[in-house]
């Protein structure tokens, strides 16, 4: 991340340079009125003032962590994106409620807009292609659109593209990252191993995947097992009628049916898992590896209590689509640009010990200041082609892929 970061620095240098020369910032001479003026095709393009933008953000819930360090971080750019946002909360499922909550941000005068929820992209892009308003995603790998309605969606020019929370198509691999978490958790604690778990997801129709990164969970297991048979850690068999929570907490009934069991491997978050740990009074010996992150999470992580692993994405990822919007709204896009719409992996923070905690507890996520978001303001401006004449597109994708835990500042 250092390198990269001194990779930003520079190309911001570069810019700035350009704009003082532009300026008159040069202290040579002028040329004499005999002297011939260079060709314009030799000349280097300079960097463009921003356009005034309003950016309308439709969010999963209106509160909460993420959703503090997300306006948190977007407000810090302002200033020098020239950019102002305003915020509605989407529905997973209710279409016609998100088509309203689009038709009410253009509504209020915005030119380009950021979702969550990939539900309704059908009228809710025919509403953006009649008010000329842009339209990216955020934290969605709008994957039924991808699959059942790409070219409606992917190939739309209202649509700008996406990025999602973690990997997506053949990039998802969260069973192995909740795989790698309990065995840096028995290396951690070999008086006291994690030998039995049980898992639990969110339903299908909501979280396609997360049945598949089971699969992945259990596949990793059973190569560790058979070359560590001394160290072998068992798996409940997965049930579909006790295992999926729909989207109501965990049952204190299901302890009785998972008897035995170290750990929960929870790809649901673990807000609905917790509390019931706690009423049932298995808190104190049953570990928790969960997704997401809840306000207070930290007060019972790692060595302070049951929670042992979460995962949550960088707010900074929204940086994806704000660019390409900020870009269309001032009239240029990078020469790499592709033809097509994309949806884009982003890496994750992954906090699974008392190390990355204390780390993530710097983070923009819970600090909400702009000094401890990844990028500065500068850095946003010059991943721009507006703000910066040699940005590219590459160079836009790059950034996701460096917002780790070890890349907290």
């Amino acid at each position: 991340m250092k390198s990269f970061k001194k990779i930003l620095a520079l190309l911001l240098a570069m810019t700035m340079i350009l704009a003082l020369a532009a300026c008159g910032g040069s202290s040579a001479p002028a040329a004499s009125s005999g002297d011939a003026a260079p060709a314009a095709s030799d000349a280097a393009p300079a960097a463009k003032a921003a356009k005034h933008a309003k950016i309308g953000v439709g969010l999963y819930q209106d509160s909460g962590a993420a959703v503090d360090g997300v306006k948190a971080y977007l407000k810090s750019l302002e200033s020098a994106l020239n950019v102002e946002f305003a915020y509605t909360v989407l529905s997973t499922n209710d279409e016609a409620l998100n088509v309203t909550k689009v038709q009410e941000l253009i509504a209020a005068g915005c030119d380009g807009i950021i979702i969550t929820m990939d539900a309704g992209m059908d009228a809710i892009l025919a509403e953006c292609r009649d008010a000329g308003v842009y339209c990216a995603g955020y934290l969605c790998d709008f994957d039924s659109s991808y699959n059942n309605n790409y070219d409606g969606v992917f190939k739309n020019p209202n649509f700008l593209g996406t990025v999602a929370d973690g990997g997506c198509g053949d990039e998802l691999k969260r069973g192995y990252d909740f795989f790698d978490s309990v065995i840096e958790y028995n290396d951690r604690n070999p008086d006291a191993p994690i030998r039995h778990v049980a898992c639990t997801t969110f339903p299908v129709f909501a979280f396609p995947y997360q049945q598949n990164f089971i699969q992945q969970f259990v596949e990793k297991i059973d190569e560790y097992n058979a070359a560590n048979p001394d160290k072998a850690i068992e798996v409940d068999p997965f049930d579909q009628d006790t295992d999926i929570l729909m989207f109501r907490p965990l049952d204190s009934s299901w302890f009785n049916k998972h008897p035995g069991i170290d750990a929960i491997i929870s790809m649901c978050g673990g807000s609905f898992v917790y509390p019931t740990m706690v009423s049932a009074g298995v808190s104190g010996t049953m570990k928790l590896f969960a997704a997401g992150y809840n306000d207070g999470d930290n007060a019972v992580f790692g060595s302070k209590g049951a929670y042992q692993q979460e995962i949550v994405c960088p707010v900074e990822s929204i940086t994806y689509p704000l660019v390409l919007l900020l870009n269309k709204i001032n009239g240029v896009e990078f020469a790499d640009q592709p033809a097509e719409a994309e949806r884009k992996s982003c890496s994750t923070l992954i906090i699974n010990s008392d190390e990355d905690l204390a780390k993530f507890e710097h983070s923009i996520y819970l600090t909400f200041q702009a000094e401890d978001a990844f990028f500065t303001p500068e850095e946003v401006l010059n991943l721009t082609a507006f703000g910066n004449p040699d940005a590219t597109y590459a160079g836009l994708c790059e950034i996701l892929e460096h917002m780790t835990i070890e890349d907290i500042k």
